[in-house]
This record gives structure tokens, sequence and C-alpha cells, in this order.
């Protein structure tokens, strides 16, 4: 399943990776905080969408990332 980074306001455009609170091979559980996120107006935690193990991290921590583009894969 990929993890995306879903529109947080109107109009958010992107968000920069701040921190993965979770390492790739590690297990997460749906609704757990999983990455922190910082736009210009807020910095957010972002849930997992599943359960699963977080299998790869697509965008790193210091990295911009598009609304609607692939954070990280969760099988």
């Amino acid at each position: 399943m990929d993890f995306t980074l879903p529109r947080l306001s109107d109009a958010l455009e992107e968000g920069i990776v701040t921190r993965w609170l979770k390492k790739p091979g590690e297990p997460v559980r749906q609704g757990e905080p999983l990455v922190e996120i910082e736009t210009d107006k807020v910095n957010s935690e972002l849930e997992a969408p599943a359960d699963g193990i977080l299998a790869e991290i697509v965008v790193g921590e210091g990295e911009t990332a598009r609304v609607g583009g692939v954070l990280a894969r969760i099988t």
C-alpha cells in the first residue's frame, strides 16, 4: 500500500518530511503516528493508514513531498 501525503489544507501543495517515527522493517499499526511533516502553516504528525510493515521510505527526512505523492510503502 502506498502511504501518500494528504491535503492537510486547501492551500497545501507540498510539505517537508522532518522525522520518520519508524524505520523500514518495523511493524506499524493503523492510527499510529508514522511521520512528521512541516508545511508553511503547520507541523503535523501523519498516522499510518493500515496495519503492516513499513517496507520502504520513499521521501527521506529533509526532503519535500507533493500532495498525493508517495511518502512510503506499507506491506
